[in-house]
């Protein structure tokens, strides 16, 4: 089964426009990806609390956190509301591919958060003392690579969800384990015990955290950049591709209900 982008494309725009009409994504996703991922890195450099290598970790955490959100968590919950609201199985009968339909709604979702990044860190350019990344593509790429792979993840997981309801509470536990990885919740990591940051650095958050802080180095060669982007990558790779293999086996297009 192949994918038409003009099939992909149409159900990229249906599910923008669905997206932007709906108030508790615009909350939810939206305002808190704007607010707390500006809010944090701007206090704490009004604050002067901490170095300039402190805030670059300070957002780059608290940037990966709220990605979470709108990646991760929003394709859970729309694409469960979607499914109890019988809207998957009405596309599917338009005889769009499964492919289309699911990638359309990611690829909404993937354009969404990178758009939000760039809108925040923009601002924090402007009003911080944020550095800009010295290698932009690689943090464009990591951004970009990041939302894919937990878009993917936010679809596969929606298999143990039971009904749209509990969408939402049942992702919160990965929302704080991958917030508490990345450093968006400060560094509570140094008082942990050490298993904890490993177990917790096998998360796809750790690995879009790794890329960003490359980007970020004072300096660095596109050859260095390259081999600290290949770990990193390879682990998306894998979470991917479990979240794919997922999808195509267990992935449910109607509700127990019906």
């Amino acid at each position: 089964m192949t994918v038409s982008a003009r099939d992909l494309a149409v159900v990229a725009r249906f599910n923008g426009r669905l997206f932007w009409r709906d108030r508790t994504a615009l909350s939810t996703s939206v305002a808190l990806f704007l607010l707390l991922g500006t809010g944090m890195p701007l206090l704490m450099d009004r604050l002067g609390a901490g170095s300039q290598e402190l805030l670059v970790n300070m957002h780059l955490g608290m940037l990966t956190t709220v990605l979470v959100i709108s990646t991760f968590q929003q394709t859970t919950v729309t694409l469960c509301v979607r499914r109890d609201q019988l809207l998957l199985k009405r596309l599917r009968a338009t005889g769009l591919s499964d492919r289309d339909i699911l990638g359309g709604e990611i690829a909404n979702l993937v354009l969404q958060s990178t758009a939000l990044t760039v809108l925040v860190s923009v601002a924090l350019y402007g009003l911080t003392s944020l550095p800009v990344p010295r290698d932009p593509l690689l943090y464009l790429f990591a951004v970009v690579a990041g939302a894919l792979v937990l878009c993917l993840l936010g679809a596969a997981f929606t298999v143990a969800v039971p009904r749209s309801e509990l969408a939402a509470p049942m992702a919160m536990p990965f929302f704080l384990l991958a917030g508490l990885g990345a450093g968006g919740f400060g560094p509570i990591m140094q008082v942990l015990p050490g298993w904890v940051g490993t177990v917790l650095g096998l998360l796809p958050t750790d690995a879009i955290v790794d890329m960003a802080r490359t980007a970020y180095a004072a300096r660095g060669s596109l050859g260095g950049d390259l081999r600290a982007a290949a770990v990193p990558t390879l682990k998306l790779a894998v979470w991917a591709a479990i979240g794919a293999l997922v999808i195509v086996r267990r992935f449910r297009w109607e509700s127990r209900k019906s």
